[in-house]
């Protein structure tokens, strides 16, 4: 019976497992399967998912009595009997390799009957092609663009369906080449306020590993006759979040797409600066109750000079947003580095075989930090605050069908979390993504 209970064990992990290995074994001198034989065959291949196997190894063997040579002989007998029993349930013959040992290959004495009937046997590899894990699923969570026009020598101002608006100098766009795009310029714009979105969009607020705290992500993308364009030298574009009550040092972060398709953020040696120095790249903070700079960018042909808000509208709307600046194109966050005074790892316990994606989502900080696994084969999210509470979420997509596991928890200092992932459809893994917000 636990013999049998291994075998099932076995087979229902086949799914992700590389190989599986069974035994089938035989009267003596005989080289026909038995009915238990036949039934343990029955069995495993009734289970198997056929269409990823890539080949049957059978490895035929006799106990040490009688001639060597009659013995190799018997051993193929077996080793063909079972590739026959085999395709007969399913199996293609074309994946069937066959090898024979004879008396060679003993796991036991042959000095009694027990050990000779271990000897008296077929032994079985099932190879399999191992499943692809990919981040597929973020495929099938992309946010749809917003698309938008102007004109090369003419200001373009756009505003997002979320309330992001950016404003592009004109003749400031040039192709890759170096030549100024002339005439009808096409904008592309995605905005992320929402964590449900920035999770789904395989997005984090890290740079280089340190936690940032952000007030929104945009991607702009202009084109003009089908060539992307960037910004020319010293051109600068300004976008205005939607995001409301930002501390007041937040900045211009770029992304940086990496190998794992996720971004990388950095400030690019952007800096802010205050309203006495030479302004570069810079951040206007309007902000009520704290210290502030209510005031409004203007610009003269030879230097940059600030009005303050005057009227109710203004102050309002001041209140609400945050304005940067960027020079360039592509993903842009407006975010700060998060001062942590207690901070700690925490080890998640996961199956790596799924190669999930770890993201830790916090309560009350717009955060979204992501792990990364040691050298130790050990999956860890460094340099994160204790005390603070966050949802931990780990997801992966084998093959089209989605694994996910959640749990709120509040971070200690050297905790181990235990995750376990299982299988969900689309439609529940939007659901809980919705629930971060």
């Amino acid at each position: 019976m636990k013999r049998l209970v291994l075998l099932a064990f076995l087979v229902s992990a086949v799914g992700f497992a590389q190989n599986l290995k069974e035994t089938v074994l035989f009267d003596y001198d005989k080289f026909f399967l038995t009915d238990n034989a036949k039934s343990k065959l029955e069995a495993v291949v009734s289970k198997l998912e056929v269409s990823q196997l890539k080949s049957v190894e059978l490895n035929g063997n006799t106990d040490a009595d009688g001639h060597s040579k009659y013995n190799i002989t018997l051993s193929k007998n077996r080793a063909n009997e079972v590739l026959n029993y085999l395709v007969s349930q399913g199996i293609p013959g074309e994946k069937i390799q066959l090898k024979f040992d004879g008396e060679n290959k003993p796991i036991a004495e042959n000095a009694n009957e027990t050990g000779k009937q271990q000897n008296r046997r077929v032994e079985i590899t099932f190879v399999f092609t191992e499943k692809e894990y990919t981040n597929t699923i973020f495929n099938q969570f992309e946010k749809e663009s917003q698309f938008f026009t102007g004109k090369s020598n003419e200001v373009i101002t756009i505003t997002g369906k979320e309330g992001t608006k950016i404003t592009i100098p004109k003749n400031s766009l040039k192709k890759a080449n170096g030549k100024f795009a002339i005439g009808k310029i096409d904008i592309e714009l995605q905005e992320f306020y929402k964590k449900s979105d920035a999770v789904a969009a395989n997005l984090h607020t890290m740079s280089n590993g340190i936690m940032l705290e952000s007030g929104g992500m945009v991607y702009i993308k202009a084109t003009s006759k089908g060539d992307e364009l960037q910004l020319k030298k010293g051109a600068e574009i300004t976008l205005e979040f939607a995001s409301k009550d930002n501390p007041n040092d937040m900045q211009t972060f770029y992304g940086y797409p990496k190998e794992d398709k996720t971004v990388d953020w950095n400030t690019n040696d952007n800096f802010v600066t205050t309203e006495e120095e030479n302004w570069s790249t810079y951040a206007v903070f309007y902000s009520d109750g704290r210290t502030q700079r209510d005031t409004v960018y203007g610009e003269s042909p030879k230097k940059k000079s600030f009005n303050r808000a005057t009227t109710d509208t203004e102050k309002v709307k001041a209140i609400s947003t945050t304005i940067l600046t960027s020079t360039k194109l592509g993903w842009i966050n407006c975010d700060r580095f998060y001062e942590i005074k207690d901070k700690t790892d925490l080890l998640v316990d996961i199956d790596l075989k799924y190669k999930p994606e770890i993201r830790l989502v916090f309560k009350d900080i717009n955060s979204i930090m992501s792990g990364y696994i040691d050298k130790n084969n050990k999956l860890i999210l460094g340099g994160i605050p204790v005390g603070r509470k966050a949802t931990l979420m780990a997801f992966s997509c084998v093959e089209n069908e989605v694994y996910f596991a959640t749990k709120e928890i509040v971070i200690d200092k050297d905790a181990t979390i235990g995750l376990e992932l299982k299988k969900t459809s689309v439609a529940e893994f939007k659901t809980v993504l919705q629930q971060l917000n």
